[in-house]
């Protein structure tokens, strides 16, 4: 027999919690024994490996039945309920409007690029944050409505600097 064949099989009785270190008449040599009525995991023929490496799959299948599989983990992007909050690229593209808007800036604005997101949530969402945690209290859907308003005053702020340039021509 192949050294991968018996690493197999140690592996399943490992999973199925039949395999004790140094015991040779542990439970899997039991049931290794039963099937093949060999003693050592070593000499059992390739049928005798197919029987007990069949066995022990069942037994997984067996076990994992009482536990429902887990769904793997994915990162929620939006949630339609509307109680999620904002998505980690939603707060990018918010910072990245707000530099841009600070960029068309014609004079730069004394109050910090945080102070000034806090005014504009309060005045077009009507919700009090602050500036260390402006997203805070904010909904996914409320995140949207924000992105488009700040897409607005960029395109309004990038029109009043063309029309200064075309009046100083």
């Amino acid at each position: 027999m192949k050294p991968q064949q018996t690493q197999r099989i140690y592996a399943m009785g490992a999973r199925l919690g039949l395999v004790e270190t140094g015991n040779k008449n542990d439970l899997l040599h039991e049931l290794v024994y039963g099937i093949a009525e060999k003693s050592s995991i070593r000499e059992l023929s390739e049928q005798e490996y197919k029987a007990v490496v069949k066995e022990l799959a069942e037994r997984l299948k067996l076990q994992n039945l009482d536990v429902p599989p887990r769904k793997p983990y994915k990162k929620q992007k939006f949630e339609d309920s509307g109680r999620g909050k904002m998505s980690d690229g939603q707060r990018r593209k918010v910072w990245r409007l707000m530099y841009q808007l600070e960029e068309l800036d014609d004079k730069p604005s004394s109050a910090k690029l945080g102070d000034r997101l806090c005014g504009i949530i309060k005045k077009e969402l009507h919700i009090d944050c602050t500036s260390k945690q402006p997203f805070r209290w904010l909904t996914y859907q409320q995140g949207s409505k924000l992105i488009e308003k700040l897409k607005k005053y960029v395109a309004n702020a990038q029109r009043r600097k063309d029309g200064a340039g075309r009046k100083e021509d």
